[in-house]
């Protein structure tokens, strides 16, 4: 199935790679069908999740646990029931990241965790309200 994504032109996915949002990104609930695509080289730790059904809609993602180590929190049953999760070490976690002009400043959005069922291709974005994680913690420290 061929996409066009504004970031990386016309490209070639897997349908049966889609996963599909419960909710839609926070912002833009009209669009559910995503896709991860590399985004970099192809062993970088972040990738672009890319909106199928619009083109100039995609987040990079990556998993918070590569720069913040102690992120945890808890997830509630409705959000595992969302995802048709039965055990919590089936849900990957990752993190919309934001790209300023200066690339060292990148910040990721640990308020807003995307929880994926990987096996189901099912996803929700969630939003923690423990104020020790905030939408904007640095990637790489000062």
């Amino acid at each position: 199935m061929k996409i066009v994504s504004g970031r990386l032109g016309e490209i070639d996915i897997d349908p049966a790679k889609i996963i599909t949002l419960t909710e839609g990104v926070i912002g833009f609930p009209s669009y559910k069908r995503y896709v991860f695509l590399p985004f970099m080289e192809q062993d970088a730790p972040f990738e672009l999740f890319q909106a199928v059904d619009h083109g100039n809609l995609g987040f990079i993602t990556v998993s918070p646990f590569l720069f913040a180590p102690d992120y945890q929190f808890e997830l509630s049953d409705p959000d595992l029931e969302a995802i048709q999760v039965t055990s919590q070490k089936d849900v990957t976690v990752k993190v919309l990241v934001t790209i300023p002009e200066d690339p060292k400043k990148m910040t990721a959005n640990l308020q807003g965790p995307l929880l994926i069922n990987e096996n189901r291709l099912l996803a929700i974005q969630i939003v923690l309200h423990d104020p020790k994680w905030n939408t904007k913690h640095p990637i790489f420290p000062e």
